[in-house]
């Protein structure tokens, strides 16, 4: 289980990262899993695991996604490797299209946009929220949606190119915030010297969720469609005041 992770981190880090050993972890159970309350939430895996040197973390949006992401797995000899899903039904709505392999560090596009107003990076099961968000604001606004596949390495040349061009991306993550895919998505803009203002985060809050269904628990975390439609236009704002006043670069 994703929530039990922490009883086998010592030997994650010193019986397999450390040595260089291609663990291979499936991490059930991962986000919020309703009625079982607070001790069963997996929402620390990304934050404990990103901290290895080397390892190298997926989560599946689906179940296409989730064979693609064990068939990398099976062949990733060279460092600690994970993927992460909930307890929760199948999303079949992708089932009939392509799944592409998983390649290091790449996210896959799902919703593509000539001019998006933003740019949606989901990861895991996050994403089917995401495109019922774009559906419902598509009257007004222009979504991009990508499969963030990726929690580490994150797709740097995606982030690079959408913050370039002055596109606000909103992070979305049924894990917490602190330390998350969000996280790692700021902190690679920071690293290419972009503006991490343009980043609006969603997932899971600084505080406890307890026991209800698994829908009224995404609701007070605001991760249900309502929520991440109220995050996504706060995305879309950033991005208005970055057009405002765009953030001042050296040469300026």
């Amino acid at each position: 289980y994703s929530t039990f992770l922490q009883r086998a981190f010592d030997q994650c880090f010193q019986e397999a990262a450390l040595q260089g050993l291609p663990l291979r972890l499936c991490l059930d159970r991962a986000g919020l899993v309703g009625g079982d309350g607070a001790v069963h939430h997996g929402f620390c895996d990304v934050s404990i695991l990103r901290t290895l040197p080397g390892a190298v973390l997926m989560a599946a949006a689906d179940e296409p996604s989730l064979v693609a992401a064990l068939e990398f797995m099976r062949t990733h000899d060279e460092s600690l490797s994970a993927v992460r899903y909930p307890r929760d039904d199948v999303d079949t709505r992708l089932a009939d299209e392509e799944c592409p392999p998983f390649v290091l560090g790449q996210a896959r596009c799902v919703r593509s946009a000539v001019q998006p107003d933003a740019v949606i990076m989901a990861y895991g099961v996050t994403l089917m929220t995401a495109l019922d968000a774009a559906e419902q604001v598509e009257e007004d606004l222009s979504i991009e949606v990508w499969d963030a596949r990726f929690a580490k390495p994150v797709d740097g040349s995606l982030i690079e190119r959408t913050l370039k061009n002055g596109t606000p991306i909103l992070t979305l993550e049924d894990h917490t915030t602190i330390g998350g895919f969000g996280a790692a998505v700021v902190e690679e803009a920071a690293s290419q010297g972009l503006d991490a203002g343009l980043i609006e985060r969603a997932g899971l809050p600084d505080g406890w969720i307890h026991q209800g269904s698994r829908g009224e628990q995404l609701a007070e975390a605001g991760l249900d469609l309502e929520g991440v439609i109220r995050s996504l236009r706060s995305a879309v704002q950033r991005g208005e005041r970055h057009i405002e006043s765009p953030m001042l670069t050296a040469d300026s």
